[in-house]
């Protein structure tokens, strides 16, 4: 799951789950109940020893009520089965149909990973009952998200076996990314699909789905460190800018690493790519400009699968739209100017003796964007020159430079969206060392608070 906007909040401040708490993981058995019977295999009791539920007892929408509010002697997930599981039978067919149905997957299944290889990490699922629940319920209440967990896993495993790791660690990533987003079945879904924007105190909540997820693993028999680990780093990021815990490339693991590569790769093309009808081709501009939050042996590694899978980077635009496209490209790449030279005034006029971790970790970002947008060809003058070009008179189509220029400038938007944001949690949590730097910030944050919310639009199809 890519939520990563709100990436800077406090983990001292991530709300406490218990695992034997009821919540929302019980409604959803209870949901599934109705055509998946999931039945109690041993008397379920309060903390205090009150009997609730029965041995035998069929636990649905009426049968939970008993169980609300309440703080289990056990977690739920110990003491309930489902009458029909997937199986690592079901879990290989899941795999094959997400390949052949995705023009990409197919693509490198047939150039360099042939199916059989997923026979064996597969087969792992039929000694983690557990996991073989947690996935049944999320394929049949979270379908999106277990179509998203697949496709994390392939990619997981893809890129272990490309740096050649032994298949045991490859078969530990993949139950990795099988697994590390289990803590979502415990959100509030009424906060997973709130309509309007999320509040701090939401991506708070969002957020704590790493948490949850590493809780639920440390006690399944069978689930290594390693992989507990993974999942505990997969929204870490190499310039310490991810959460929980703010990490950084020396403090990180490679399995994580993977995870968190392939986890992001996914939510971008899901979350920005997939509803406008654009390829995994069209990835490769958007991870070159987050090379600094990743593993760069990663990075390279996923282009060159990309680009081996030999999908061809469609048009954009053409004919007659060209003109208007090119003209609110060049629009756009003053406003992303205008908007990253406010950010970066505001935050390096401050300086960098301060001690403040966190406002490092804004001003490390700033850095971060300031190489970036040197390195990128956004504001090539060679670039530049073809945009008027093209802007002053009609041509057949836009070049794969110009195509590849318009993704660059939505991950800029992003990453600018994503920094101010950050800044703006800063300044309102209160937690700055010294009030006359919050003071600067926040008057410096007046001049660039108009630019939030109302980035030009980078030209689309």
């Amino acid at each position: 799951m890519s939520r990563d906007q709100q990436s800077f909040v406090s983990s001292e401040r991530s709300p406490v789950w218990s695992p034997l708490q009821v919540g929302a993981y019980a409604d959803y058995l209870a949901l599934l109940s109705a055509t998946n019977p999931v039945v109690v295999v041993e008397d379920i009791l309060a903390r205090d020893g009150e009997l609730l539920l029965t041995q035998a007892s069929l636990l649905d929408q009426k049968s939970i009520v008993r169980l609300k509010n309440k703080m289990l002697a056990r977690p739920l997930a110990d003491s309930i089965r489902i009458e029909k599981t997937i199986t690592a039978g079901d879990l290989l067919q899941h795999l094959l149909d997400t390949i052949r149905s995705t023009e990409y997957f197919q693509s490198l299944a047939e150039r360099k990973h042939p199916l059989s290889s997923l026979e064996p990490v597969c087969a792992m699922l039929s000694d983690l009952p557990l996991v073989q629940q947690f996935l049944t319920v999320m394929a049949a209440q979270m379908n999106d998200l277990y179509h998203r967990t697949l496709c994390v896993s392939l990619w997981s495993l893809y890129i272990a076996q490309e740096m050649r790791l032994p298949a045991h660690d490859s078969g530990e990533i993949f139950l990795a990314a099988l697994t590390h987003d289990v803590g979502m079945l415990h959100l509030n879904p009424q906060i997973l699909h709130k309509a309007d924007e999320l509040t701090a105190d939401d991506w708070q909540h969002v957020q704590s789905h790493v948490d949850i997820s590493t809780k639920i693993l440390r006690d399944i028999p069978g689930v290594s460190p390693a992989i507990v680990t993974a999942v505990m780093e997969h929204h870490e990021r190499c310039d310490g800018t991810g959460y929980p815990f703010a990490k950084v490339e020396s403090e990180l693991s490679i399995p994580g690493q993977i995870l968190a590569v392939a986890d992001a790769i996914v939510g971008i093309y899901f979350n920005r790519f997939k509803a406008q009808g654009r390829r995994w081709r069209e990835v490769i501009p958007v991870l070159e400009m987050n090379r600094a939050a990743y593993l760069y042996r990663s990075c390279d590694i996923v282009t060159t699968m990309i680009l081996r899978s030999e999908l061809p980077l469609p048009n954009l635009v053409s004919g007659s739209g060209v003109p208007e496209f090119a003209e609110r490209m060049l629009q756009q790449n003053l406003h992303l100017q205008n908007w990253f030279t406010q950010l970066r005034e505001c935050l390096t006029s401050v300086g960098y003796t301060h001690g403040d971790r966190k406002l490092h970790a804004l001003q490390n970002v700033v850095l971060h964007i300031a190489t970036t947008f040197k390195g990128s060809l956004l504001f090539k003058e060679d670039l530049r020159e073809s945009l008027e070009s093209m802007a002053s008179e009609e041509a057949d189509s836009i070049s794969k430079v110009v195509a590849d220029a318009s993704l660059v400038q939505q991950e800029m938007a992003f990453h600018l969206q994503r920094l101010s944001r950050m800044m703006q949690m800063y300044i309102s949590s209160g937690e700055g060392k010294d009030p006359k730097i919050t003071q600067r910030l926040q008057d410096g944050f007046t001049k660039i608070s108009g630019y939030i919310g109302s980035s030009t639009n980078t030209p689309q199809s």
